[in-house]
Parts: structure tokens; C-alpha cells; sequence
């Protein structure tokens, strides 16, 4: 596993990169992180997708600001499906697919909070596959999703629409 800075439009973002011992390529994913950032429960979710067959880079949407700060921006950002997480999520997905491991194949995983970001990254933002963990539902799914790469949704009760 290695750390990495990967360049943002706003500067340079740290990134837990978990890669396969065998040589590739592979498919990425991004790993979008709950409220609770970089945790250890996150790296182990990164950890565990190369033993399934992926490249998996995690960023740290906290990194030019801290939590509270960061917080409010990302919860705009989310709504109005644009800003500067998006920007920082998509310079991660640029960096997978320039990567020699990947195959070019991306998806991204997100968890609560970033469970937000994959329903959101789902249409038009180039990735193959999404999976949503606990991260809502647009009221308008059927709309907002009807060019959305597949979306594979876990939740529990209470979480979804």
C-alpha cells in the first residue's frame, strides 16, 4: 500500500493507494471516504480490493481544510452535483487511468458521504460501474440516473428513499 500526491486544480491531494502484487492491468476504483475521512476501516476497504482483482485509490477530500470546513463545502457540492470534491474525486480517476496497472476500466465505491458522490458520479463522469453504500437516492432517480453507468446500492433501513 503507498501514499501518494495526486495533482488536483487546487493543488496537490493526498491519496492511500492499494495496489495488487501481480502485474496488470487492472481495473481501478475510487474510494470515497464517509464524514469520517481517512480512517483505518476505509484503508481496509482499499486493502481488500486488490485481493479482488482492482487497483483502488482512496483521496482525502479533507485535505485543504480540515473537517468542519471541508464539511460544509462538500455538502453544497453534493447537492448541486459540482464543485471542488468533484473536481478532486475525477483528478483520481484521471490518475487511475493513466496508471501502467490499470486496465482503464474505473469505478468508485463510496461510503455514506461518499456514498453521495458515487450516486452523483454515476452519470456522465466516466466511470464503468458504481457502488453506493448507504449513500441516498436522488427523488428523481429515474431522471438523474438514466445515464448512469451500472449502480450496484447497499443500504439499510432508514437509508434509502
Amino acid at each position: 500500500m503507498l501514499a501518494e500526491m495526486i495533482r488536483t486544480p487546487y493543488g496537490q491531494m493526498p491519496a492511500y493507494v492499494a495496489v495488487l502484487p501481480a502485474a496488470g492491468p487492472w481495473p481501478g476504483v475510487v474510494v470515497v471516504h464517509d464524514f469520517a475521512g481517512m480512517s483505518h476501516d476505509l484503508r481496509s476497504q482499499a486493502d481488500w480490493l486488490p485481493g479482488e482483482g482492482y487497483l483502488a485509490a482512496t483521496p482525502d477530500l479533507y485535505y485543504w481544510g480540515g473537517r468542519l470546513r471541508c464539511l460544509r463545502t462538500i455538502m453544497r457540492e453534493i447537492a448541486a452535483g459540482a464543485g471542488r470534491t468533484f473536481d478532486d474525486i475525477d483528478s483520481v480517476r484521471g490518475w487511475l487511468s493513466r496508471h501502467d496497472q490499470c486496465a482503464g476500466k474505473i469505478g468508485v465505491i463510496g461510503f455514506c458521504m461518499g456514498g453521495a458522490y458515487a450516486v452523483a458520479l454515476a452519470p456522465g463522469h466516466g466511470y464503468s460501474a458504481t457502488s453506493v453504500n448507504y449513500g441516498g437516492c436522488p427523488k428523481n432517480a429515474e431522471q438523474a440516473l438514466a445515464s448512469a453507468c451500472p449502480v450496484v446500492g447497499s443500504y439499510t433501513s432508514g437509508t434509502a428513499p
